[in-house]
């Protein structure tokens, strides 16, 4: 459900935002899965303003 909320905010599906929360978690723990929307917002932010995605 926390994936859907903040996928709404960041213009992200839900299944990216669980795919970084899994691929930080296995990297970073449970601390990964918290910054991970975060960090994916971010990446998706400047990728997107490069027109990289």
């Amino acid at each position: 459900m926390n994936a859907r909320i903040i996928g709404g905010q960041i213009k992200a599906y839900t299944w990216e935002l669980l795919t970084a929360m899994l691929v930080m978690e296995a990297a970073f723990g449970v601390a990964g899965v918290i910054a991970a929307p975060v960090f994916y917002a971010y990446i998706k932010r400047e990728l997107g303003e490069q027109n990289l995605i």
